[in-house]
């Protein structure tokens, strides 16, 4: 190459550089591009979706380029308009809500064109991001599933939650009966209980959560969580003999009945399989237990014998169950069952009785005793636990409900029919002072709504629905246009006639409380969301209230039975029990007045001469029990059973106005019902078990 051509190519060089150069100046100190939204998202979310937004949640935004702070945070939108402050990492925008957002509320967040970069140039586009926040958490699988019969003894038990939990308040909600030690893994959602030793062949598990339960966030379970399950048996097991083996004072009305561990093949019964001594005559055959244990456990699980006339009197049965019976899975009995119960002596009236619920016959039903504890005998004979019931004001007959069904019998246990029609649930009946009326609450069983208030005469004939005036409460639900989600009707419970039998109190658990002045001419309602039923003042002149000034109960679960109107019953949290207050409602007033008394209160009483009692809920205490409290007339209380025993459940005044009879939780020395004379604080033990006692005048 010559020497010119080397200058040349040099020079050509160094023109290029220069180029080169000028080129990188401008692209380095002259920006025309306009900042964008790289990335739009929230920092708490669920694992299995991006867009569904815990209530703790941030929002971040991620620009391209370093953006002007002040432009980006004015562009920012969020609808609905939520307080909060905003934070900077390098690019990235974000936004603090003040406070947890709302539960299941949809959000769009947006920002606006103008967001400028440090060369001034401003943001073309919009950027939005659309979430929805959750809802209360719930377990949206298990396994095993609800009601499984078939569960390996060695297996372990899966809970998926629909959202990250506080494992803590999860386990330390968590209840399993009979109990048995678990020992808990998480991952991410799923929690997984690992038996330490097998489960017992052929029993029956029911596992519990209640609202206690949180996620992450804090959000309690939008509900209490159940599953029952069955552990594997070798061969078909009887779970529950009624009456119960060596039970007194059962019945004479009564059928007899075997509860199976699964169902059973109706072909398989023959007229050996069943016998009883003394001979009895009746029918024998495989049923589906009715009402609310239906429910709970549908199929052909029950073998029944049904008398055709009454048992005798003061009389010892022994039954005995021969093998022969097989169930729809093959499964066959591996022994015969024998056992025996001891009859009482029917009562024509229930007059100075007093009444209570035991399930000492094996199942949950009406008992009653003199007031001194002797006499003590069973007056229903159902095969669904009794949640609820009533009795007459003359004493010769009495109601009774599982929280589906309500069934009419006679104080001897004759005249027995059922009430509630097919199609619908029935709950919480009264009488009227003159026993001449029944007032009851129905619910669907398909959508858990409320059908309202219903009554009907205690001498027969068709229900008949009560008209509540100004308010939008048909007794059917209205069908709702096409497109359109009908408001869920609310549940109308624990409807309570006044002694003068001129008003009918009742609950409404959206929240309210009610009066309706008979024959429904005039209501008013009162905001209260009260967990136990009115408690008429002895003048009708208003109710005693326990629950919350605000706020509602949870709804009726499609498909289940209804629980009875007690706080130990409605799945509250501790923290619900404890916040608990006493309120009077005045007849005609539209506002509640809080009683001074302590937070905790419940399950008032009202008493003769302006007193009455009430139970401070204990923490921790089972069925929601406490201490028992009677108030003087000027309202100051006293605590009227200070003998260290178990928690009181229940009370309620004697026909003397200084006797009291309670229960108390548990059975045996310091449980069961108990006759207190409010006088000396003194009480004496009727019976070992039993709970919601009335004693009737």
């Amino acid at each position: 190459m010559s020497r010119g051509s080397i200058i040349r190519s040099l020079v050509a060089f160094a023109i290029g550089l220069v180029v080169l150069g000028g080129i990188l100046f401008v692209a380095t100190t002259v920006d025309g591009r306009p900042p964008a939204v790289d990335r739009f998202g929230l920092t708490h979310h669920l694992s299995s979706n991006d867009n569904v937004a815990l209530t703790t949640t941030s929002i971040q935004v991620v620009f391209s380029e370093g953006v002007d702070h002040a432009s980006a945070e004015a562009a920012f939108r969020i609808d609905p308009t939520v307080e909060g402050a905003f934070s900077w990492n390098a690019n990235t925008l974000v936004f603090t809500p003040e406070e947890r957002l709302p539960l299941e509320t949809d959000f769009v967040a947006t920002v606006q064109p103008g967001v400028t970069d440090a060369a001034g140039n401003a943001m073309e586009q919009e950027a939005s991001l659309a979430f929805v926040t959750v809802g209360h958490p719930t377990v949206v699988a298990s396994q095993p599933e609800s009601n499984q019969d078939d569960v390996p003894l060695a297996s372990p038990i899966v809970l998926r939650f629909s959202t990250l939990m506080d494992t803590a308040s999860i386990e330390d909600a968590l209840r399993i009966s009979p109990e048995i030690e678990l020992t808990p893994s998480w991952s991410g959602e799923v929690l997984t209980l690992t038996p330490v030793e097998p489960l017992t062949a052929g029993v029956r598990y029911t596992l519990s959560i209640g609202t206690d339960g949180r996620d992450n966030a804090g959000t309690p379970l939008e509900r209490s969580f159940l599953l029952g399950f069955r552990a594997v048996s070798s061969g078909l097991a009887a779970s529950i003999v009624m009456p119960a083996d060596e039970a007194e004072g059962i019945s004479t009305r009564t059928p007899i009945a075997v509860f199976f561990d699964r169902t059973l093949d109706p072909d398989t019964l023959d007229d050996d399989v069943f016998s009883i001594q003394p001979d009895a005559p009746g029918s024998v055959e495989v049923v589906e237990a009715p009402g609310a244990a239906g429910m709970a456990e549908p199929g052909l699980r029950v073998l029944r014998f049904l008398p055709s006339a009454p048992l005798q009197a003061n009389t010892t049965y022994e039954v005995t169950l021969a093998t022969g019976l097989v169930g729809t899975d093959g499964a066959a009995q591996a022994a015969p069952v024998t056992w025996r119960f001891t009859t009482g002596a029917p009562l024509a009236s229930l007059s100075n009785q007093i009444v209570f619920i035991s399930d000492r016959g094996g199942v949950d039903n009406v008992w009653a005793m003199n007031p001194d504890g002797t006499g003590q005998r069973q007056l229903s004979s159902e095969l669904s636990p009794i949640t609820m019931y009533a009795v007459a004001p003359d004493g010769r007959s009495l109601i009774v409900g599982d929280g589906a069904r309500l069934v009419m019998q006679q104080a001897d246990g004759g005249g027995r029919q059922t009430l509630t029609p097919d199609g619908v649930l029935e709950i919480d009946p009264a009488f009227s002072p003159d026993g001449s009326q029944i007032a009851f609450g129905r619910v669907d069983p398909v959508t858990g709504n409320g059908l309202g208030l219903w009554t009907k005469s205690a001498a027969g004939g068709d229900a008949n629905p009560v008209e509540l005036p100004n308010e939008l409460l048909p007794s059917t639900p209205t069908p709702a246009p096409t497109g359109v989600v009908a408001e869920p009707a609310p549940i109308l419970r624990a409807p309570r006639y006044s002694p003068d039998g001129a008003a009918l109190a009742y609950v409404d658990m959206s929240g309210r409380v009610g009066v309706l002045e008979l024959p429904s001419d005039r209501l008013t309602t009162a905001r209260f969301a009260a967990v136990s039923p009115p408690a008429w003042l002895p003048d009708s002149t208003g109710v005693l209230l326990s629950g919350s000034p605000s706020g509602s109960l949870d709804p009726a679960e499609p498909g289940q039975p209804i629980k009875a109107m007690d706080p130990g019953d409605l799945d509250l949290s501790s923290f619900a029990l404890g916040a608990l207050r006493l309120a009077q409602l005045e007849r005609g007033a539209a506002a509640v007045q809080l009683l001074d008394q302590p937070s905790g209160s419940s399950r008032p009483d009202a008493g003769p001469g302006g007193r009455y009692l009430f139970i401070e809920v204990q923490a921790e205490a089972p069925e929601g029990g406490g201490t028992l409290w009677l108030t003087t007339a000027g309202g100051t209380a006293f605590d009227v059973l200070a003998d260290g025993g178990a928690p009181v459940t229940a009370a309620g005044f004697g026909p003397e106005s200084n006797d009291v009879v309670a229960a108390r939780s548990g059975i045996g020395a310091s449980g069961g019902v108990w006759l207190v004379d409010v006088t000396s604080g003194r009480g004496q033990q009727l019976a070992a078990d039993g709970r919601m006692p009335r004693w009737i005048p």
